[in-house]
């Protein structure tokens, strides 16, 4: 019982950091009129680092909170987005491009079981409007 708990919790606090950071992610990525300069100074806000310009696009691989985070900037209407889950998270996967979003479960070879509920967890919780939760707020401010 104490197990599930704190899976449950475990869980509860992945998905209140993943939903508003995805949501601000793919809010960022489809903004229309930002330059290159705002857009590296809105990824920094939120912990995504390693940026590389090259061309006019923009690439990061980041670790943030136990999740990879891919993305590939070439403008409002080209890019690509990819949080991978690790450790416990492994197979837990969100691609976006432009196009949409697919979420997965089954991402790596053996697949972890607490991918499928994160999966299960962020899909309920992930819809527009959203609250900013406690967790992902102490995450922006570096606590």
């Amino acid at each position: 019982m104490a197990n599930e708990c704190a899976k449950n919790n475990d869980l509860q606090i992945a998905v209140d950091f993943l939903v508003p950071f995805t949501n601000i992610l793919v809010n960022l990525l489809s903004e229309k009129d930002i330059t290159i300069w705002d857009f590296k100074k809105e990824l920094n806000k939120i912990k995504i680092t390693n940026l590389a310009e090259k061309d006019g696009q923009v690439e990061s691989s980041s670790i943030v909170n136990n999740f990879r985070v891919y993305l590939l900037y070439g403008g409002t209407r080209n890019f690509l987005l990819k949080i991978e889950g690790l450790s416990t998270y492994l197979g837990f996967c969100i691609l976006v491009t432009n196009k949409g979003m697919l979420v997965n479960s089954e991402a790596a070879e053996d697949p972890l079981p607490y991918a499928i509920d994160l999966k299960n967890m962020f899909l309920d919780n992930y819809k527009s409007p959203y609250l900013l939760t406690n967790t992902f707020l102490k995450f922006i401010e570096g606590s």
